[in-house]
């Protein structure tokens, strides 16, 4: 390919497309793990549901056998039987579940956004070298040891304080005497340490894309301030967010069972959640645009020069017109020498007002409106509990619009 050709699609990279099938997933310690077991396939393939489906029983069902077999599952055998704590159920049966499809959803993701830096010339071609060992040393890094040996140590260390472990209110249907049975143990275990090694690793995940955004922006991309996309050719960025809603979702559904409980069974008010759902949504959008934020100084800049230089050729022509046009008592014998005519101002107008239009925040009101949605979704379905459904809703439609 020529060298002053632009590259407009990931074909036109030939074999350093394969350089940017960069995954959050595929490689690191965790998956290795899973696949030294065989729970992910041969193929090749993510093996979703066969993880779902051991990972799901694994964790929830010893805990329903053994309150089933001590008579702790239901209300006519026990104060605080099993069924009744929701949020037991909502973190294997939809939050674990959640999770690890979410792992498909990164990758889907990741696999649409990557190319773009390229296809888009936000990455000039002789950087597309210096932008494929990034990438690769990200990778190495998203397959170093370290990270899942500090996983392993925080969610150790929370095994290790029985006392604050036993004290877990969810552990109620599960006390025997001053301590706990077999299903409580197998909880504090086996099925608690489960979910969170799927939550930290999202968590890793988020770190890991924002360590990769940050050098990427070091190798110096060139944004076009008048791009129509509003963000300097990055609109593309506005797909990130979409990769962790699994996680946020899954976060709010746990959230939400919580307080689900207390208001079905412990008499707690709507009204004393909202403050605790209100900074939770928060955090949770948070976490989606962390990675982000990381272009905003970019951005800046290139708005900024974007604005002087498109102000002052604009200017220009503008002050050609003015001179010949207007200044020129007949301008039909007035020598043109190359001034524009009057409507040639019109798409340097609408360049300068794109470029002042631009955003220096890569995400667009509607990403963040199916983010909050999603979010909003488990915790309004708490609150449907108190509130009659058509009451609730006209609610929300008035805070949104």
């Amino acid at each position: 390919m020529s060298a002053n050709l632009p590259i407009t699609s990931e074909s036109d990279l030939g074999p350093e497309s394969e350089a940017l099938r960069f995954t959050l997933v595929e490689g690191d310690a965790w998956t290795r793990a899973q696949r030294a077991v065989r729970l992910y396939p041969r193929s090749g393939k993510d093996g979703i549901a066969r993880r779902t489906i051991v990972f799901t029983l694994l964790a929830w069902l010893p805990l329903m056998l053994w309150a089933l077999v001590n008579k702790r599952a239901f209300a006519d055998t026990t104060s605080e039987p099993l069924m009744r704590h929701l949020e037991i159920h909502v973190r294997f049966l939809i939050a674990l579940p959640v999770l690890i499809y979410g792992e498909r959803v990164a990758k889907s993701v990741m696999k649409r956004l990557l190319p773009r830096f390229i296809s888009s010339g936000v990455v000039p071609r002789e950087k597309v070298p210096a932008f494929r060992e990034v990438i690769a040393g990200v990778e190495r890094l998203r397959d170093s040891t370290l990270p899942w040996v500090t996983i392993g140590t925080v969610i150790l260390a929370s095994m290790l304080i029985p006392e604050a472990s036993q004290r877990l209110r969810e552990l109620d249907w599960a006390r025997e005497g001053n301590g706990l049975g077999i299903g409580g143990w197998w909880y504090l275990c086996v099925s608690r340490p489960l979910l969170q090694i799927f939550l930290l690793s999202w968590m890793w995940r988020i770190i890991l894309i924002t360590i990769f955004f940050r050098r990427v922006v070091k190798l110096g991309l060139e944004p076009v301030p008048s791009h129509p996309d509003g963000l300097g050719g990055l609109g593309f960025l506005e797909l990130l967010p979409r990769a962790f809603v699994p996680l946020v979702f899954a976060m709010s559904c746990v959230q939400a069972a919580y307080a689900a409980h207390d208001v079905k069974w412990h008499g707690t008010r709507i009204a004393s959640l909202q403050l605790q759902a209100g900074i939770f949504g928060v955090v949770a959008l948070a976490l989606c645009l962390v990675p982000l934020t990381v272009f905003i100084p970019l951005l800046k800049r290139a708005r900024r020069k974007g604005l002087a230089d498109y102000s002052d050729f604009t200017c220009h022509q503008e002050r050609q017109i003015h001179r010949r046009w207007i200044e020129t008592k007949n301008p039909a014998i007035a020598p043109a020498g190359g001034t524009p005519e009057p409507s040639a101002a019109a798409p340097s107008t609408a360049l300068y007002n794109a470029v002042k239009a631009m955003r220096i925040i890569p995400c667009s009101r509607r990403t963040l409106m199916e983010v909050a949605a999603l979010v909003a979704l488990p915790i309004l379905a708490v609150a449907a509990l108190e509130i009659p459904v058509g009451e609730l809703l006209g609610k929300v439609l008035k805070t949104v619009f």
